[in-house]
Order: structure tokens, then sequence, then C-alpha cells
């Protein structure tokens, strides 16, 4: 084809032109292709928003419109390049620049095309169950418009009362469309304040421990800041609200959210135990997940009858909920520890950082390391014995469902300023607690989950002089047995509330994130 083309165009000029009228019309036709398409798109975005109470979005549509989140960068970034340019097309230096006036044409065109498709997706996304709300309808609309106003000014661009003032109006009426849309988008995705949150200073004013009422200010909070991003009036994912009382009483499409009294029938805590990769845990895989404190706040507030009125101070003193909801309101007021040891090498600590395993400092310019390892496929004893390099370092080590065994403690022994460790669902027993006995700074254990005997604690647990509170739930120890060592041992709190009853499994590679 190329030697035929090259032989042509020597052999006759007026080939040569007619070749040039072919390619010329190749172009038309593919720009009146991409302007039909544009106006198809516009009459379909028409006829749903006219007809979107009667739509019905068939399956296979569902998963286009799941792309919508994917795709919408890509026409957002041509059409914010397109405005930019079309901003000062019209500007006497780069009016007769004919390479810039088509490049600008064909951008806006592309951007135009993209985004129709997006707001279309956008649609079919929008009629799955749990989409709703004022935010939803200004995201919608804003989106909407986005396409609409950069369609108006693709086709009045070549007119000839389409002047300057004008193309600069349109351009910014288009980018702050593109802006607002991007907003609303991401309160729906992420919650309200997504964006503004970091400039927001202002501190939350905690409530007096006194005034203090379980749910409002203990329980209704790990709710919003863990559940309402998916679960709000504008997101109702399983038609389901967790930032008010009412709607939290309601429950949702699976029924009540709890039965009150008994959290080992109660849906909330079944969803929170399923295991990560299961596609019905919550929160889903991805979002911020809840502590072991915070489900143990929720499952003993359950237990205790869900009250909505109760006060932190009516429960009893020694009670799970209570010493966990004053460490929460009232957090130790001291003045921040200073460490005296020295700070551990840079690249040391870069030699400790890999895909299973984080080290890091707990605070800028701070000598004192925090450790967090993942992937129980991964875990070997020697996985702590590498830490041994920063053993001097070391003051928080979190270890939850790895394989941890009694001869791994002694390893964690030797971490001299170690001060909370949590070996929640390893497979320690009280035997092997006599290794931590030296850690004179150890201030919190986390235990729950382990396989545990009651007179091994009460063996071992008054070697514990520093420890003030020791997490317990899920052990298999009775009410008695725990009553028996808190009398024991006054000097620590002991954690304990409800038995899962095995519904915890952890995630394939054993990293939940707590």
């Amino acid at each position: 084809m190329g030697i035929y083309i090259a032989n042509t165009l020597t052999a006759d000029d007026s080939n040569f032109d007619l070749l040039m009228i072919f390619f010329f019309a190749m172009k038309v036709n593919y720009k009146g292709l991409a302007e039909n398409s544009i106006f198809a798109l516009l009459t379909f975005i028409v006829f749903f928003i006219i007809f979107e109470d009667k739509v019905v979005v068939p399956v296979w549509l569902q998963a286009l419109g799941r792309l919508h989140p994917m795709l919408l960068h890509f026409p957002i970034v041509i059409l914010m390049l397109s405005m930019f340019l079309e901003f000062f097309r019209l500007k006497s230096n780069y009016r007769s620049q004919e390479i810039y006036q088509i490049f600008t044409t064909n951008l806006l065109l592309s951007g135009i095309l993209f985004s129709g498709v997006t707001i279309i997706l956008g649609m079919f996304l929008s009629k799955e169950e749990g989409y709703s709300g004022d935010i939803l309808q200004w995201h919608k609309w804003t989106g909407i418009s986005i396409v609409f106003f950069a369609a108006i000014i693709y086709w009045l661009r070549n007119t000839t009362w389409y002047s300057d003032p004008l193309a600069k109006a349109g351009a910014a009426l288009t980018v702050l469309s593109i802006c607002c849309a991007g907003h609303f988008g991401a309160v729906l995705t992420h919650g309200e304040n997504f964006i503004l949150a970091p400039l927001m200073t202002s501190e939350e004013v905690k409530v007096p421990l006194e005034q203090a009422v379980v749910f409002d200010h203990v329980v209704l909070p790990i709710f919003k800041q863990k559940c309402a991003s998916c679960h709000n009036p504008n997101k109702m994912k399983g038609e389901l609200i967790l930032t008010d009382s009412s709607f939290i009483k309601k429950g949702g499409e699976a029924g009540p959210l709890y039965v009150a009294g008994n959290p080992e029938t109660s849906l909330l805590m079944e969803r929170l135990y399923l295991p990560l990769s299961d596609k019905k845990h919550m929160p889903p895989s991805g979002k911020e997940q809840l502590t072991y404190d915070e489900i143990l706040m929720i499952s003993q507030w359950i237990k205790g009858k869900a009250s909505f009125t109760d006060r932190v101070i009516a429960l009893p003193a020694g009670d799970s909920l209570r010493i966990l909801a004053t460490a929460l309101l009232e957090p130790d007021k001291g003045i921040e520890e200073e460490f005296k040891f020295e700070s551990a090498d840079d690249m040391t600590i870069q030699k400790l950082n890999n895909d299973y395993r984080d080290v890091s400092p707990i605070a800028v310019q701070s000598p004192a390391l925090a450790v967090n390892i993942y992937n129980k496929e991964i875990y070997t004893g020697n996985t702590l014995k590498e830490l041994l390099e920063v053993k001097s370092q070391i003051i928080f080590l979190n270890l939850n469902g790895m394989p941890v065994e009694d001869m791994d403690l002694e390893t964690i022994g030797e971490f001299v300023n170690l001060r909370t460790l949590h070996l929640n669902f390893t497979n320690i027993t009280g035997q092997g607690l006599k290794a931590l006995s030296s850690l004179n700074h150890l201030k919190s254990l986390s235990l729950s989950g382990t396989n545990l005997n009651y007179n091994d604690l009460l063996l071992h647990m008054p070697l514990f002089k520093g420890v003030s509170k020791v997490t317990l739930w899920n052990t298999g120890l009775s009410d008695t047995e725990i009553q028996k060592l808190q009398a024991a041992n006054p000097h620590i709190d002991f954690i304990a509330g409800f038995n899962d009853a095995g519904m915890y499994d952890g995630d394939s590679s054993g990293n939940r994130p707590f």
C-alpha cells in the first residue's frame, strides 16, 4: 500500500490532490461520528432523567455502572485542560494558530465524549440499592451540568458571536461544575467533610465523664467514624443508617441490628466477626476496621440491654465497658513520656521494614518505635528475632492473629522498653507469660482469643508490677475466675466480654488491622 501511494504521488499530481481529499473526508467522518455520538449521549441522558423512576437497570449494566468511580478521573483531567486552553483560545496571539485551534477542538470533543459515558455509568450505579439523599442529587446534577456546559461551548465556539468573555465565562462555569461534582462524589464515597477535615483544626470537646452517656459518647462515635461512610442518609447500604439512634433501633434490610442483651445472636456482632475476606464482613476490606476495644465496647453495650440513656458512671465500678469508656473519655493527661534511650539507626529501621512487618517511629523525632507484624503464612520465630537489633527502641508490638508460640515470648522478653503488647488470637498459653515478667515498663497486655488457664494467670499476673490493663475476652475464663484475678491483682484492670464462639478467624493472611 505504501509503495502504491508513493508511485501514485510521483505519477500524477492530480492523484495527490484526490488522496488529500480522501484523508480529509476520513477526518471529517471521524469528527462527524464523534459529534453524532455526543448528541446520542445527551439524548440518552435526558431520556434517563425523564423516566428515571421507571428505569430498571439489568444486572449486567450494574456491573458497568460500577466502572463509574474508575473512569471519572480521565474526563476530569481532559476537560480541566480543555477549559484552561479555552480560556485563552480567543486571544489574538492564539486565534491565528491553527494547530492550537485544532488541538483544543479535539481535546474538548474527547472530554465531552468520555464525560457523557461516565455520567451514564454513574446513573446506572445510582439505581443500585443504598444510594439516595440530597448529596446524590447534587452530585448527579452537577455531573450532568459538566457535559452539557462543555457541549454547549463546543457547539457555540465556531459561531460569529462567540466572544472571548463568553469563552472565559463558559470555561469557568464548567470548571466550577467539575469541582462541585467532585466534592459531592467524595462526600458520597468517604462521608461528610472528607476534603475539608484536615483544614478544620478545632478539636472536638469531650464531654466530662460525669455527664457522658454510653451510647451518645462511646458507641455512636464509633459508628460515625468507622461505619457512617456507607450507612448515612445519603448512602444507605443495606437500607441501614448508623448516624442516628432512631435509625439504629430500626435496623436495615437484613433485619434488626442487634438483640438487646444478647450480642451472641446480634447481626451487628456477626458481621463484625466475619473473616475480613468475607464480602459480608463489616466494615468492608479496605475500610478502616474497628479495634478490639471498639468491638468490645459495642458488644458490652448490647449485653447491657443496648440502653440509649444509661450514663457511664451508672455502670458498676469493675464493668469492662465502664473501664474502657473511662479510658476513652479521660485519657491520661500526664506529660508525654520522655524516652531515655537513643534512636535506632535509620538504615537498620529501613532494613527491618518489609511486606509483612512495619517498623516506624511513634512520632517525628521520637526514638521510640512501633512494630506491626502481618501475614501469618510468612511468620516465623525469626520475624521477631530480627527485631533484636532495635530491642531497646520498641515500645509497641502488635502480633494479633499471628501463630506466636510460647518460645517466641522469650524473644519479646528482651524488648526491655516495651509498653504495649498485642497477642490477641495467637497460640500462646498462660505458662509462657513468665517470659514477659521482666518487662518492667509494660503497661498494656492484650491476650484475647488465646488459650489461657486460670491457674497459670493466678500464678504469673502478680509478677507484672507495671501492667495496668489486661484484655482477656474470648479466652474461656469464667466471670468468677476473672473476678478472682481482679481481687488478687487490684493494680490491674482485667477487661473481659463477649465470646464470639469461634466466629472470628481472621482473613487468610492474618492481616487484620487493629
